[in-house]
């Protein structure tokens, strides 16, 4: 394992934490991760920096992290048409207006409600003023929204990308009718990603993936989203990239390699590539935390992911997987305590501080560890004032890994939720299937697919695996037997599983035609 003191740390880019109060969460993991952003917003975001900025543009030294600005598209009328507009549907349907009408009649609607007369006449030669094929085009992009059922305002509603016109990015609106960028949803967590992709070995072949299959501009529903855009609306905001401390970490590989593991499926259509990869995103994520507190709390390996296949059915196998769940948020705060601790270890103010009893040495080691400022008058114990500190660290809101995993996992698939049982490790079918198409290139016996979990990410689900995870496991051999067999019986039903005999069953991903590099 590579530790702390043997990473690489980055300088932070002039300017960005400026209005951070507290350093820790971002010098241990990166800036930001906030908990109301969904892994399918990290993705989004993630695929918005590329579409101005592809990945490999530029790229990090050992004394330089990249200082990166790219640009929001607004696409204000498009997603007016798609998220807003509640005329077009009904005068469509209305018998009572003449089809010769209803174009027109749409139109006065749609201006009014935009606040800007003409704003829709580009949309006249489009669709030769057409109501029914405008219809048609944003009925497409509708179909296409991400998390439907959400009550969010219009300006923070998304579509699933296969094409670079279907970025909506998370932006405000003021009373004056401007655009600017929000953080309430996009809260850096997708440019992290990015970074990890930019600084991975694999960053050329990753590029080559997105643009072919999520950026293309032919994309046959791309061609409606841009049909729907106004040409003449140029409209952008501008914004610089977040911190990802450390230059190189084994996970920026392994996220790479299994975005080229889903985007390499050539036999599912783009529309499908959307989902598996924000859950394998999300994953990663959970893993790179993983390791980076494991890293600073000096453990010998990452916080194992104990995953239940079972629904709960078996009692003690649920209980160990949500002891697991609350181990991983403990390093979380683990980590946040070491950080610190060997931050003042090692700065001269704070051990002449600690000896002379010296207030001023003391504030002088929190500026210079952590950025931050003691404001009240007196300092009495030391010692006192690093448990306050690490206390509010570890009780912050924004950039707190302690409390972004949970909806991190639960939004992703790797956690179930129940009343009167709380949260554990549990997959969804949906991440078993990203599982399956990021790792699995044709075919593999059922053993070695859950033992290339447990090497890459730490899950254990089979008896095996809880063997080499643990020296004593947490609960009977059993239990993990029947995880394993609830596991080959959901992927069956999944037409992911086939077994030959009583001793071989094999793992098939069926979308993919040739075996990707990993």
């Amino acid at each position: 394992m590579i530790t702390a003191n043997e990473e690489h740390l980055l300088p932070i880019p002039p300017g960005l934490l400026d209005k951070t109060d507290m350093r820790v969460q971002e010098m241990i993991h990166g800036h930001r991760f906030i908990p109301e952003q969904e892994p399918f917003m990290i993705v989004l975001e993630t695929l918005s920096i590329c579409t101005g900025i592809p990945i490999g543009t530029f790229t990090a030294t050992e004394n330089l992290h990249e200082s990166i600005e790219y640009e929001l598209k607004h696409r204000k009328k498009m997603r007016h048409l798609v998220f807003q507009d509640n005329a077009l549907e009904r005068i469509a349907a209305d018998e009572r207006i003449a089809d010769e009408e209803k174009w027109r009649s749409w139109k006065s609607h749609a201006e009014k409600a935009y606040g800007h007369v003409g704003a829709f006449d580009y949309l006249d030669v489009v669709f030769g003023s057409q109501i029914e094929k405008l219809l048609q085009a944003v009925r497409v992009l509708r179909s296409m929204e991400v998390d439907p059922d959400n009550s969010r305002r219009w300006t923070s509603r998304f579509l699933a990308v296969t094409g670079p016109d279907l970025i909506c990015n998370d932006l405000k609106e003021d009373a004056s009718g401007s655009w600017s960028p929000d953080r309430r949803f996009f809260g850096r967590g997708g440019e992290l990603v990015y970074l990890m992709l930019n600084r991975s070995k694999h960053a050329p072949e990753v590029r080559a993936k997105v643009d072919a299959r999520l950026l293309n501009p032919d994309d046959p529903v791309n061609r409606v989203a841009k049909a729907l855009c106004d040409p003449s609306e140029t409209f952008s905001s501008r914004t610089k990239l977040g911190y990802l401390p450390y230059l190189m970490q084994p996970s920026y590989d392994r996220m790479a390699q299994d975005w080229l593991g889903v985007l390499g499926t050539e036999r599912l259509p783009n529309g499908h590539l959307f989902e598996p990869l924000f859950r394998i995103t999300a994953l990663n994520l959970l893993v790179y935390l993983s390791e980076r507190e494991a890293s600073e709390t000096g453990d010998p390996a990452r916080e194992p992911i104990v995953l239940d296949m079972t629904d709960g059915r078996d009692k003690q196998l649920l209980q160990c997987c949500r002891a697991h769940l609350n181990r991983h948020r403990a390093a979380a705060n683990r980590a946040v305590q070491s950080y610190v601790d060997r931050c003042l270890s090692e700065n001269v103010h704070w051990i002449h501080g600690v000896k002379k009893g010296d207030s001023g040495s003391i504030r002088k080691a929190f500026e210079e560890c952590f950025d931050y400022i003691i404001n009240y008058p007196t300092i009495g114990d030391p010692s006192k004032v690093k448990r306050e500190f690490v206390d509010n660290a570890i009780s912050r809101d924004k950039n707190n890994a302690f409390t972004y995993i949970l909806p991190l996992t639960k939004n992703s698939g790797l956690v179930a939720a129940r009343r009167r049982v709380g949260t554990w490790f549990a997959a969804s079918d949906a991440m078993i299937f990203a599982m399956v198409l990021s790792n699995v290139a044709g075919t593999v016996e059922l053993r070695d697919f859950v033992s290339r979990l447990h090497d890459r990410y730490g899950i254990v689900i089979g008896p095996e695996e809880a063997r080499k995870e643990f020296e004593r496991p947490p609960v009977g051999v059993a239990s993990f037997e029947r995880n394993l067999a609830a596991l080959e019986h959901r992927m069956t039903r999944m037409s992911l599983t086939q077994r030959l005999s009583d001793d071989c069953a094999f793992v098939t991903n069926p979308y993919r035609q040739a075996p990707h590099a990993s």
